[in-house]
């Protein structure tokens, strides 16, 4: 079996709560209490949409490759808290993902290389009572806080084989030359920019001519412009581009996407190269 990586003391937490409640300073608080200063946590976000484990795979899956080898990520996008989803460890070549079994870890994980999976049933590294609402607080951060202070995997709990965790797809296959593809969003930003769920050689097919049609799910065309930045449009313009973190993306340069073309995360715009 390949060598675990050496673990920096470091959690790296995700998640879909938000800043309004205490959600996040509780799981914060956990860590403290239980490392007292030895296990750092950074804040990678925690704007994910609710509930959607789509989002915050893109999240993890677009940030996990930036951070230091033998960083724990602590993921908490969790709609099936209290139900027969298992709590997963999962360590890969580089990094150590934790957190539900629902889809959320399985893009950066494959990515990385998958080497062993952990159940989190070791009551030894649960806060008692557990809650049925909040995992993320009794069992996924004292579980990333352990393996970040260097507690071994497979004290967390029995083992189970990589293939059986829930998979998730974030990128689809480019079409044939000319051909339309139906493009998941795959995340939404704060300025309405629409990452979308495809490899990026898509980008070259679709802008052979510079532009594409947009169709959106109203059944409205629009033509994007296929530009390196939005920034290189006239206001208002919408573009197509390769967004910083590797998926084609849809824009509108001082403006919302979101808006303009009515798509939503978890939706779908149709795109063809322009008089495809």
């Amino acid at each position: 079996m390949a060598r675990l990586p050496a673990p920096r003391g470091l959690v790296a937490f995700i998640s879909d709560f938000g800043l309004d409640d205490p959600y996040v300073g509780i799981v914060r608080g956990v860590v403290e209490r239980l490392y007292h200063g030895s296990v750092r946590v950074v804040d990678v976000s925690h704007g994910v949409r609710p509930f959607s484990v789509l989002d915050g795979a893109y999240t993890l899956y677009t940030s996990y490759r930036w951070f230091p080898r033998g960083t724990v990520f602590l993921v908490v996008v969790d709609p099936g808290v209290g139900s027969e989803r298992r709590a997963v460890a999962v360590a890969t070549r580089n990094y150590y993902f934790v957190g539900p079994d629902n889809g959320v870890l399985h893009p950066a994980a494959e990515e990385d290389g998958i080497v062993e999976v952990r159940l989190l049933n070791n009551p030894a590294f649960h806060l008692r009572p557990v809650s049925h609402s909040f995992h993320g607080r009794d069992i996924f951060a004292p579980a990333a806080a352990a393996l970040a202070a260097g507690v071994p995997l497979e004290a967390l709990g029995d083992p189970l084989e990589p293939g059986s965790l829930k998979r998730l797809t974030l990128r689809q296959p480019c079409p044939g030359e000319g051909e339309p593809v139906e493009a998941l969003v795959v995340h939404v930003d704060r300025f309405g920019n629409l990452a979308l769920g495809l490899e990026g050689a898509c980008l070259e097919k679709l802008c052979r001519d510079g532009a594409v049609e947009v169709e959106t799910p109203r059944g409205e065309t629009f033509e994007a412009r296929c530009l390196p930045v939005f920034s290189h449009a006239k206001p208002g313009e919408l573009v197509l581009y390769m967004n910083s973190l590797g998926f084609p993306e849809l824009a509108v340069n001082l403006g919302s996407a979101e808006e303009r073309l009515g798509a939503t995360l978890g939706g779908r715009v149709r795109l063809r190269p322009r008089g495809g």
